[in-house]
C-alpha cells in the first residue's frame, strides 16, 4: 500500500506538463534520427532530459520512443504510454500547444492522450525511487511515439528489445479495460476521368486523422447558387450539422459543413461534418459518372450512420458493438480517397468485415493501412486482480473490468491491460477541442500508478 504523498510533487508535475504540452508531436514526414519528425523528436527528448534530471537513466531507442527503467528482477512490468498527439482541429477557445492552466485543469492537446498520464507516470517512478521502495521486478516505462498513427515505434520495439512479462497502459480509463475491438483502418480509392458537364462535385476535402471525428467538410460543386441555396435551407442534417453555401464565382458553389469532433472510437459522441455533407449531396441529382456514382455509394452505405448499419455489420457482444467512423476525405481532379476508422466486436473476425466492405465498395480499390486484432485477458489474472486491488486502496471505489473500442498499446502484448486515466463519470476529452487534465486528477494518477507498481513488484 501506498504510504507516501505525491503532494511534493505537485507543483513540479504541473509545470512538466505545461511545458510538454507546449511541444507539437504530430507525426510528420522523417528526418536522419527522426522517424516520426521534429516535433515528435522534440517530445522524446525532452522526456529523456526530465527523467535524468530526476537520476533516472532514460534510453533513446533511436528516436522510435524512449524507456525509462526502475528496480531490478527477472520478470518485467511495463507502463506503456506514448508522446504522440493527433493534429489539433478547430473549435479551441484555448491555444491547443499553450498548456494553459486554469481552473484547475491543465488544457492542451495530449493533456490526458496521453501526456498527462506520460507525466503521472514518470513521477510515479521517481516518487518510488525517491522513498527506496524495493521492487522484485524491473519496471520499464515506456514513451511511445506513433500510437496515434501506425504504430511503427512498438513494431520496432518488439523486434529490438525484450518483451515484458505484464505491461498495463494508462491510455484509456478506469479501473481496468480487459478487452479491446478490433481495428481496421480502411482507404477506398476511386480514381476516374474528372466531369465536366451538369452538376458535379469538383473538389472535397474533411478530417485529419481517421480516428478523429472531423468537425469541419467543405466541397465545391459546379451548380447554380439559388437552387443549391433553396436546397440548403430545405435540408435538415439527420444528426444536426449546419451547412452553409457561397459563391465561389466561375459558376462554382463552395458548400461548408460544421460539426463537433469527437474520438473515432466514439463517433456517436461527435457530429461527423464529412458525413453530413456526403449525406446532402447524396440527395442532389449529380450527373453520370464515376465519381458521382462514388459519392452515391458513400452516401447510401455509410451516410450519418456510425454502428455500419447499411452493410450489414451492426453487431453488438459483450466486448460493445461495432462502430465506423468517416474519418477523411478528399476529391482532386478525378481522385477520390476516404478514410474510414471501423472497431469491430469480438464475435466478428477482420475477414468477415473486409468481405462486408469489399462487397459494398465494388467501385473502389480497398485497402488496410493499418489493423489491430481484438484483445482480450481473463479478469481473474494475477494483473487484473492486483490493479483493482491497488485502484481501490487509492479511490476507496469498487473496481471492476470494462470493455471499449479503443485502441492502447495494452494489445500489443499478452497480458497486458488498460488502466486509467479518466475516472468513471468524467467527459471523455480526448481529441477533442480544449482537451485537458484536472490537475487533481493528475495527481491522483500517479498516486494509482505507484500504488499499481508497490501491487504487482513489492
Amino acid at each position: 500500500m501506498l504510504d507516501f504523498s505525491f503532494e511534493p510533487y505537485r507543483l513540479e508535475m504541473i509545470e512538466a506538463l505545461k511545458n510538454f504540452i507546449k511541444i507539437e508531436s504530430v507525426k510528420s514526414a522523417g528526418q536522419p534520427n527522426m522517424p516520426y519528425g521534429k516535433g515528435i523528436f522534440d517530445a522524446l527528448m525532452y522526456v529523456q532530459s526530465t527523467a535524468e534530471r530526476m537520476d533516472l537513466d532514460c534510453v533513446n531507442l533511436f528516436g522510435h520512443m524512449a524507456y525509462v527503467d526502475y528496480g531490478e528482477g527477472e520478470e518485467t512490468l511495463a507502463i506503456l504510454t506514448h508522446i504522440d498527439v493527433v493534429p489539433k482541429g478547430e473549435g479551441w477557445t484555448l491555444p491547443a500547444f499553450g498548456g494553459v492552466e486554469k481552473d484547475g485543469r491543465i488544457y492542451g492537446r495530449g493533456a490526458v492522450d496521453d501526456k498527462g498520464p506520460a507525466i503521472a507516470a514518470l513521477y510515479a517512478l521517481k516518487a518510488l525511487s525517491d522513498n527506496c521502495v524495493q521492487l522484485n521486478k524491473k519496471v520499464r516505462l515506456i514513451f511511445g511515439a506513433d500510437e496515434e498513427s501506425g504504430w511503427a515505434d512498438m513494431d520496432f520495439y518488439k523486434q529490438h528489445e525484450p518483451w515484458p512479462d505484464i505491461a498495463f497502459s494508462p491510455d484509456g480509463e478506469y479501473p481496468v479495460i480487459n478487452s479491446e475491438k478490433g481495428l481496421l483502418h480502411v482507404q477506398l480509392l476511386l480514381e476516374a476521368e474528372p466531369v465536366t458537364e451538369g452538376v458535379y462535385v469538383t473538389s472535397m476535402n474533411a478530417g485529419t486523422r481517421v480516428n478523429i471525428v472531423p468537425n469541419k467538410a467543405d466541397c465545391f460543386i459546379k451548380a447554380p447558387l439559388d437552387i443549391i441555396k433553396k436546397s440548403i435551407m430545405a435540408y435538415k442534417c439527420p444528426i444536426g450539422a449546419e451547412l452553409v453555401c457561397d459563391d465561389a464565382g466561375e459558376g462554382l458553389v463552395h458548400i461548408t459543413s460544421t460539426g463537433k469532433s469527437a474520438h473515432g472510437s466514439r463517433p456517436e459522441q461527435g457530429v461527423n461534418a464529412a458525413a453530413s455533407l456526403i449525406t446532402y449531396l447524396g440527395t442532389l441529382p449529380l450527373c453520370a459518372g464515376a465519381i458521382s456514382e462514388g459519392l452515391y455509394d458513400l452516401a447510401t452505405l455509410i451516410g450519418v450512420n456510425v454502428n455500419g448499419e447499411p452493410l450489414g455489420l451492426d453487431v453488438t457482444d459483450k466486448s460493445g458493438r461495432l462502430t465506423f467512423n468517416l474519418g477523411t476525405i478528399s476529391l482532386s481532379g478525378g481522385t477520390l480517397k476516404v478514410g474510414l476508422d471501423i472497431r469491430y466486436p469480438m464475435s466478428l473476425t477482420k475477414q468477415q468485415v473486409k468481405e462486408k466492405l469489399e462487397t459494398g465498395f465494388a467501385h473502389f480499390i480497398v485497402s488496410y493501412p493499418h489493423t489491430l486484432d481484438a484483445h482480450f485477458v481473463p479478469e481473474d489474472s494475477e494483473l487484473i486482480v492486483k490493479l483493482k486491488e491497488a485502484y481501490t486502496e487509492i479511490t476507496d471505489e469498487p473496481a471492476y473490468c470494462v470493455a471499449i473500442g479503443g485502441a492502447t498499446y495494452a494489445r500489443a502484448f499478452e497480458n497486458a491491460v488498460t488502466f486509467g486515466p479518466v475516472f468513471p463519470g468524467q467527459p471523455s476529452v480526448e481529441h477533442g477541442p480544449d482537451e485537458y487534465i484536472g490537475i487533481d486528477v493528475l495527481i491522483k494518477n500517479a498516486q494509482i500508478i505507484a500504488n499499481a507498481v508497490i501491487r504487482l513488484c513489492e
